[in-house]
């Protein structure tokens, strides 16, 4: 077993990975949202804020966790390979909590997250080809096996930089243009949605919320472009503290500003759009339980 963290640039994830006959499972998953990206923007750092959260969400991970025992693989994404005092921090993080986090491409996170979605898709008996589409904090990955690429939008970087509805709006369209013709440009025509943004509207549409969110019954849901629109409709209706219980402390906004950028993606795809819960937390375990981990960091 592996206790495998996503370090992205909005939510902290870890999950105790085991192999088992038919795949990997998760024996234990934690998240917490830390925000890392917010701010980045305009200072070009991880904000003391983010930081202190991250630290906190750290903390509660290794009183749940037992790293005494088991293996620690962590990865970090866009936030910080964008901000300047990166190192910093994952300086500290090794004195105070003895964690080495890898610094990943976007390239390998694509990869790493296609491998988490292929065994999601195992574990629920598909077979089928399909391409990713993962929308994070500051980066969104696209592919297919073999043919990956990160883009520089994400739903925090994205939010701060437009701030009202109608700016975002006009603005989705012309960020996600290159994304947009590098997924027509690819062969499977099954389209795989993971990340925070797929996976809340996923749950609203399931009755749950942020507290009593389930990943097993998120997981494999057929997301419909009807829901995208209902969704940024449901929020809009919500006062804040209502959205905080529904999604999610302070997520009101950014999911908005992610869901205006998913839309925009999946216009005129005429495919089956399939949610997995699973992504790039569980390809970190994957990848290091088949000896492929050191290999993918290096190469993509």
């Amino acid at each position: 077993m592996v206790i495998a963290i996503d370090l992205g640039s909005n939510t902290f994830r870890v999950a105790l990975v085991k192999k088992k006959q038919n795949g990997f499972s998760n024996e234990q998953i934690y998240e917490k949202i830390v925000g890392a990206a917010r701010g980045l923007n305009e200072s070009g750092k991880i904000a003391d804020e983010s930081k202190n959260r991250l630290f906190k969400a750290i903390s509660e991970a290794k009183s749940k966790f037992d790293f005494d025992k088991f293996t620690c693989v962590a990865v970090a994404t866009e936030a910080f390979r964008v901000a300047s005092n990166s190192e910093e921090i994952f300086s500290e993080i090794r004195e105070k909590f003895g964690i080495n986090f890898h610094l990943i491409s976007g390239e390998a996170e694509a990869k790493l997250t296609f491998l988490g979605v292929q065994n999601a898709f195992r574990k629920l008996g598909i077979s089928k080809n399909f391409s990713i589409i993962d929308i994070g904090g500051a980066s969104s990955e696209i592919g297919e096996d073999g043919n990956f690429m990160s883009f520089k939008f994400g739903i925090i970087t994205f939010f701060e930089k437009f701030k009202t509805l109608d700016l975002m709006q006009e603005n989705a369209k012309i960020y996600t243009k290159d994304a947009r013709e590098f997924l027509n440009s690819l062969k499977n025509r099954f389209i795989v949605l993971t990340s925070g943004v797929p996976t809340t509207i996923t749950a609203l549409r399931l009755g749950l919320n942020y507290e009593n969110y389930d990943p097993k019954k998120v997981s494999g849901y057929e997301l419909k472009n009807d829901d995208l629109a209902w969704f940024v409709n449901e929020l809009l209706k919500m006062d804040d503290k209502s959205a905080d219980l529904a999604v999610g402390r302070n997520r009101k906004y950014p999911l908005i500003a992610g869901t205006l950028l998913l839309e925009e993606l999946l216009s005129k795809q005429e495919v089956k759009f399939l949610v997995i819960d699973d992504g790039l937390r569980e390809g970190v375990g994957v990848a290091y339980l088949q000896g492929k981990f050191q290999e993918i960091i290096t190469n993509f």
